[in-house]
């Protein structure tokens, strides 16, 4: 096959465009990675700078936060001046604590109410077993022992009172134990360091009609003894199933300058 010069004249400047385009291609793409790097380097730098900059202005603000703590405890010391402690908790006891309790009591079951915060960290309860009697004409009675423990709250849960705290000064608090639970239970006040009987008055009065009992006992708050009057007023009523309806009033206050102390009054109502 021949091939005639002018063909072969084309076909070598053919040749020699592609080689050019594929040149001028690859400078193109060399010039565009030039130009990217030199683009990401100055936001490098500029970034860099920026960031010395800040560590620069966080490290004034440092030093003045500094120098201003430095400078208010010498004020401090210069003013003969305490640091400001924190504040304890305080305790301030009431005027008074009561409670009021409508309850029905079956034989055999010790009532309990107060709950009362009587001192830092320690609370005053009251328990009261009724028993029924029966008097020579026939008539029924009503025999009330009372028990007032003052227990610290850390042993609440030994005693199994911790669901008896009140709120206030005020309460009308009421729950119950079994025979057994209460004989166990005064049992362990009498053995436990953190829990005291302070007093134990009792009266008796007739089915239906009002009995106030009052009793005076040494109560520490704050390291300090005080004097404390109990007065518990209760209106028995025992009906025919022979359950025994608890109207009851209870009140601590401070005790009397002439009331001679753990002295007892079992005074019924007329």
């Amino acid at each position: 096959m021949v091939v005639s010069p002018k063909l072969e004249t084309a076909q070598g400047i053919v040749v020699q465009l592609e080689k050019d385009k594929k040149t001028l291609e690859d400078q193109l793409e060399n010039m565009k990675d030039g130009l990217m790097t030199d683009a990401e380097k100055r936001r490098i730098e500029r970034e860099r700078k920026e960031l010395a900059s800040l560590r620069g202005e966080v490290s004034q603000l440092r030093k003045k936060v500094a120098e201003l703590e430095t400078a208010q405890k010498t004020a401090a010391k210069a003013s003969g001046k305490a640091e400001p402690a924190e504040e304890e908790d305080t305790f301030t006891p009431a005027d008074y604590y009561a409670a009021s309790v409508n309850v029905e009591v079956e034989p055999g079951m010790t009532l309990v109410t107060g709950g009362w915060q009587t001192s830092k960290g320690r609370r005053t309860y009251v328990f009261l077993t009724p028993k029924k009697g029966d008097s020579p004409d026939g008539s029924a009675y009503v025999q009330i022992s009372t028990r007032v423990a003052n227990i610290a709250d850390a042993d609440l849960g030994l005693f199994q009172l911790q669901g008896m705290k009140a709120s206030g000064n005020e309460t009308e608090n009421a729950g119950g134990f079994g025979e057994d639970d209460i004989k166990a239970l005064y049992e362990n006040l009498q053995q436990n360091p953190n829990a005291t009987i302070m007093s134990s008055p009792s009266l008796v009065t007739a089915s239906g009609r009002e009995g106030v009992v009052q009793t005076i006992y040494a109560h520490q708050v704050d390291g300090e003894l005080e004097r404390r009057q109990l007065e518990i007023g209760v209106l028995p009523v025992v009906n025919d199933e022979g359950i025994i309806e608890l109207n009851l009033a209870a009140t601590i206050n401070e005790a009397p300058t002439a009331a001679a102390a753990g002295g007892a009054v079992v005074a019924p109502a007329q």
